[in-house]
């Protein structure tokens, strides 16, 4: 983005923001995606927007890698400087190693003016500090040294692609040094926004000639028959024809899991994580809806937000019901389908998530699939003779995926694994892939498929 003297105040008040919402995240823990929807939404000017967006998930994403260019014009580390202060640094050295369309010399005077206008840094000599480190950092460039990718493989990745060094290390022991480095990469690129078209309302076709009307580049997914992809775009929430139920944000891995479970108008179907509705909704869609889709959650709150999406969408057949879902108290009867999307630890998701790299921890991992065996256990007690059970997260881990259904399989051994191909919407070339759908289960990852990071394993009760 070229910074042009008309449009200075607009590149100002969009890193205001960015610093604001990146010291939010650091200090008090703040979700970046929350932060940024809100913020987002009191945005008209689109370049704005696009602008605030890419500092903050840049930032983010390159944290580690921006540390280590800096640290070496530092004389203090850090973690001693206001926060404030972190985030302006890391903002400015990105926009000098990362957005080549953004002039050096902009950069960094924006930097040291926006530094003077910080209130929590402004009574200090810090505008000279960002002015001669930036300077600093902008003429070496990424001209400086690595760690050793031979000697510290770990080392270098997580430095390089700014991933904790555990989750590199978990990734090299499974995949090896150029598939999890692939990984890395897929997981730094930016990631388009998907949108589901809500076929209740509108078709595909329909949908993208509205969009552009709206001088909005998007093009249709041929692999998914209601996904768009929408390029450079942030803020969906303010356009009409989202407020009107023509369509909702859901990405490709997502949206295959309802066509997987495989409904059909008239069934009746548990959802027994649906929050915040994404694939209830998808499901309804897909079964015109006709048939009954019961929706637990253990927070009402997010309850209401399946509920507000419905709404949204013209969806009518969904009822909420506030339950624990090991315990799924208040459900009755057999399900034709039943659908378990656990909590996870999320790690397919690090592309869309910029910050979820820095929340996670390896101890969480481990605790995580029994309390997902104990949903999925629960609810295939729900699961009618000859119907069918959906087990899915948005993660990478085998632990919480393959290992969670070897063990229910071991304890419900009626249920039997289901061939996945027919009811893909298309069916992927390779190899790999076939031979795990055909017996019933799909690891999706970001850097072979070019979608979010999903598990996905399908079962069916028999007599």
């Amino acid at each position: 983005m070229e910074n042009k003297t008309n449009n200075n105040s607009l590149e100002i008040n969009a890193r205001q923001m960015a610093v604001r919402i990146l010291t939010r995240v650091e200090k008090e823990g703040a979700y970046a995606n929350l932060l940024l929807r809100d913020s987002l939404d009191e945005i008209e000017d689109p370049r704005d927007r696009h602008l605030v967006s890419s500092l903050v998930n840049g930032v983010l994403k390159n944290k580690l890698l921006l540390d280590y260019a800096l640290r070496r014009h530092l004389k203090s580390p850090m973690s001693s400087f206001p926060y404030e202060l972190r985030a302006l640094l890391r903002m400015g050295a990105f926009q000098l190693l990362f957005l080549t369309k953004i002039p050096a010399f902009a950069a960094i005077n924006e930097s040291v003016n926006l530094c003077k206008n910080i209130k929590q840094i402004s009574g200090h000599n810090y505008p000279a500090l960002v002015n001669g480190v930036l300077r600093r950092t902008a003429e070496e460039g990424w001209d400086f040294a690595w760690p050793d990718k031979n000697k510290q493989p770990w080392r270098y990745l997580s430095i390089r692609y700014s991933h904790p060094e555990w989750l590199v290390k978990r990734w090299l022991k499974r995949w090896g040094a150029e598939e999890t480095e692939q990984l890395l990469k897929a997981n730094n690129e930016p990631s388009a926004t998907i949108i589901r078209v809500n076929t209740l309302k509108t078709g595909r076709e329909e949908l993208i000639a509205k969009l552009q009307s709206l001088n909005l580049k998007c093009t249709p997914i041929d692999r998914l028959p209601e996904a768009i992809r929408l390029e450079d775009f942030s803020g969906v929430e303010g356009l009409d024809v989202f407020k009107g139920g023509l369509f909702t944000v859901q990405d490709e891995s997502s949206q295959l899991v309802a066509h997987i479970l495989g409904v059909r108008p008239g069934q009746r179907v548990l959802d027994t994580c649906s929050a915040p509705g994404g694939k209830t909704t998808h499901m309804a869609q897909l079964m015109q809806n006709k048939g009954e889709i019961v929706a637990v959650d253990i927070n009402p709150q997010k309850l209401k937000l399946v509920e507000q999406l419905a709404g949204r969408l013209g969806i009518d057949i969904i009822k909420t019901v506030e339950s624990d879902a090991r315990k799924l108290e208040g459900i009755d009867d057999k399900f034709d389908r039943v659908l378990v999307d656990a909590p996870c630890s999320g790690l397919g998701v690090i592309r869309r998530r910029a910050d979820l790299r820095w929340r996670k921890r390896e101890d969480e991992i481990e605790k995580l699939p029994r309390l997902q065996l104990e949903i999925l256990l629960q609810a295939a007690s729900f699961v009618a003779e000859e119907g069918e059970l959906v087990y899915s997260t948005c993660t990478t881990e085998p632990e919480e995926n393959f290992e969670v259904i070897k063990a229910f399989k071991a304890l419900r051994p009626e249920f039997k694994p289901v061939d996945l191909t027919p009811f893909l919407p298309f069916v992927p070339s390779a190899e790999r892939d076939l031979a795990q759908l055909r017996k019933g289960v799909w690891q999706i990852l970001p850097h072979f498929h070019g979608m979010d990071g999903f598990f996905i394993a399908k079962l069916k009760r028999e007599r």
